[in-house]
């Protein structure tokens, strides 16, 4: 951490990067610096919650144990929904369809956002057609 807060120049004049360290841990530079045992305490803190929030992800997955082999969109919605729920997988979804008056709806559907805002267990029964919401 300390090491980062050195600059080039600091190498070039103190020609000692332990003198560098030391008058970075003092202070000596603009803005807040943590000595190593804050820094420690932060990184453990955020550590902690970041385990927190992947442990509160829902265990049961709402395309479980569901039928899917007749809806190829649907069989791959449901292959990325681990990996976008826990934050490792991005999808962005064009969908385009016609509403019952024959008319031509479409638009983009963050499919992440989705899972956190929704219910998405009546889309994987086929209950409920996925379309974009009217912004």
């Amino acid at each position: 951490y300390l090491d980062a807060q050195i600059t080039p120049d600091d190498r070039y004049y103190l020609e000692d990067d332990e003198l560098a360290r030391q008058l970075v841990a003092i202070g000596s530079r603009k803005g807040e610096v943590l000595s190593k045992e804050e820094f420690l305490a932060r990184k453990e803190a955020a550590e902690q919650s970041k385990r927190a929030k992947l442990q509160n992800a829902p265990s049961e997955l709402a395309s479980a144990n569901k039928d899917l082999s007749h809806k190829p969109f649907l069989r791959h919605l449901a292959a990325r929904e681990v990996l976008v729920r826990n934050g490792k997988l991005s999808t962005i979804l064009f969908i385009r369809a016609k509403n019952n008056k024959g008319q031509e709806i479409s638009g983009y559907i963050d499919y992440g956002h989705r899972l956190k805002t929704e219910n998405f267990e009546p889309y994987f029964e086929g209950k409920k057609t996925l379309l974009p919401r009217p912004s």
